[in-house]
């Protein structure tokens, strides 16, 4: 006779623990399914929004380097994909020595893998404040790590700040100014760089040249359209 009154818990107990013995093997399967579902959903999801960005940015300042360098220069770096090419818009201000533009896909601070000459995809030119540099480049362009592979993946690895732009001048042959590349449409994009000595030269409405620029190539495509 059980004078505990505990009979009932014991029965309950002893046939949950034969049942989970029974299903061990089903539920521990059960379980890695489900972890593997999910971790295919988060990919998809990942990758959906990798390849929905077609327009990025990289703020360029001097700040940015490791270790900073003492500069009044500063930049904006546009890029915006279209098709199987991407078009490059660099407007600096502050310098007009400009030896080299590179995308270096790493992180600031670390040696990164250049993988586009912008110089070498580009036109540069000088203005009485700065340089500007303009140009497309497509797969074919890509050296380093990217050789051989595909403008969707430089596109991915610049969605998920994977790149940066790095500004070589002769005075600073290891870069002057680095700025990361993000997607224009991410918070990162509400960084700002106006507070730097030598800002970068706004219109009438209070858009960067570049800015101003971006918005009259939507303008001609729209009309192209």
């Amino acid at each position: 006779m059980d004078t505990t009154g505990q009979g009932p818990s014991k029965f309950i107990c002893s046939r949950l623990s034969i049942f989970l013995m029974q299903n061990h093997k089903t539920l521990h399967l059960a379980f890695i399914i489900g972890v593997l579902l999910t971790m295919l959903l988060v990919s998809a999801i990942y990758s959906n929004f990798a390849y929905a960005q077609n327009k990025f940015r990289a703020k360029l300042d001097a700040d940015n380097l490791v270790p900073p360098v003492d500069s009044p220069a500063e930049g904006v770096a546009n890029f915006k994909l279209k098709d199987d090419a991407i078009t490059s818009k660099i407007n600096i201000t502050g310098i007009t020595d400009v030896s080299g533009a590179q995308i270096i896909m790493g992180t600031i601070g670390q040696n990164g893998d250049p993988v586009v000459d912008l110089l070498n995809t580009g036109d540069k030119s000088k203005r009485s404040d700065g340089v500007a540099i303009k140009g497309n480049f497509t797969a074919s362009d890509f050296v380093g790590s990217m050789e051989g592979k595909s403008v969707s993946d430089l596109q991915s690895a610049m969605a998920t700040n994977q790149t940066y732009v790095s500004i070589i001048t002769n005075e600073h042959p290891d870069g002057e100014l680095g700025g990361l590349i993000y997607a224009k449409s991410t918070s990162t994009e509400t960084q700002d760089i106006t507070e730097s000595p030598n800002p970068i030269e706004e219109n009438d409405e209070g858009d960067s040249e570049v800015e101003a620029e971006e918005s009259e190539d939507a303008d001609a495509e729209g009309n192209e359209e």
